[in-house]
């Protein structure tokens, strides 16, 4: 029976390496041993130019409210002018255009004809006394239509004088009343004009505000997220600070399993000795098998 050999091969490396692995050891256990404080977050706070904009924008509200109170007045006073001009022409008005110097000329006119009527009187007379009919019915006939003549002339007259003072007067005072009203209201439509004009003015004021408010929050806002970006390179940096023993840490353990160092290897080899037993075993099985052999039939 073959013998069974036992072999232990015992490797270690050389003194110095593993007081050096003791070390490292030594000191990875005090480095995590330490309690490790992550870096803090910071958020950066509103720049000054972002509060200035609040104030702005806050102070701003309403802005407009002050013209908008001006434009409404200016509706309001618009609106009456304008329903001013909503009337009728009053036709008595025409009286206050009547010419004054119409009576007297109208009546110097009928004086004038009393006159004229006078001398063809005397006329009328001093043929009838000729004829010796002054005193007849013919003459009391001839002064009574001469006196009817003349009360028709002077009444036409009259009238004719009066129907022309009325009537230039009627026009006078349609065209004042028309022109007044068109006064009226170009007035009303230049003052809605003026409240429309101030309305807008309140609307551009508050847009322009709201503008430079704007522009000065985008501004604090790049300058907030300037400062922001300086606070996320400060907690970098403590980050890394904070990490740079455990990063030394490693590089050293890789140093330390790179390196190279000679081995010493100790080797103990035995045999155990083959019992009685075993033997007596072994021959007999021997035996056995020459005996089968020789009774093969063939």
């Amino acid at each position: 029976m073959a013998e069974v050999t036992t072999q232990e091969v015992v490797s270690r490396e050389p003194e110095w390496m593993e007081k050096l692995r003791q070390d490292y050891l030594k000191q990875v256990a005090t480095l995590t041993g330490q309690t490790l404080s992550p870096a803090e977050y910071k958020v950066a706070g509103m720049s000054p130019e972002q509060k200035e904009a609040v104030i702005m924008a806050r102070e701003g509200i309403g802005s407009y409210a002050p013209y908008l109170e001006q434009a409404n007045k200016a509706y309001g006073q618009a609106g009456g002018l304008y329903a001013g001009t909503t009337g009728a022409y009053d036709p008595n008005s025409a009286q206050a255009y009547m010419n004054p110097y119409q009576a007297a000329v109208t009546q110097r006119a009928v004086e004038e004809m009393s006159r004229n009527a006078d001398i063809q009187q005397q006329t009328l007379a001093a043929q009838a006394v000729k004829s010796g009919a002054f005193g007849g019915s013919r003459f009391g006939v001839q002064q009574a239509e001469l006196g009817r003549g003349l009360a028709d002339v002077q009444s036409q007259r009259i009238m004719q004088d009066y129907s022309q003072n009325y009537s230039q007067a009627q026009t006078a005072a349609m065209n004042a009343f028309q022109n007044q009203q068109a006064r009226a209201q170009s007035s009303a439509a230049g003052i809605a004009g003026l409240g429309q004009q101030t309305a807008n003015l309140g609307q551009q004021t508050s847009a322009l505000g709201q503008g430079d408010t704007s522009f000065l929050y985008n501004m604090g806002q790049n300058l907030t997220a300037q400062n922001q970006k300086v606070e996320d390179a400060k907690r970098l940096n403590e980050q890394q600070s904070a990490y740079a023993p455990y990063q030394q840490m490693s590089y050293y353990g890789d140093v330390l399993n790179r390196t190279p160092s000679g081995q010493t290897s100790t080797t103990q080899t035995s045999s155990p000795t083959a019992s009685p037993i075993s033997q007596i075993v072994g021959a007999g099985t021997v035996a056995l098998g020459a005996y089968n052999a020789y009774n093969r039939p063939y």
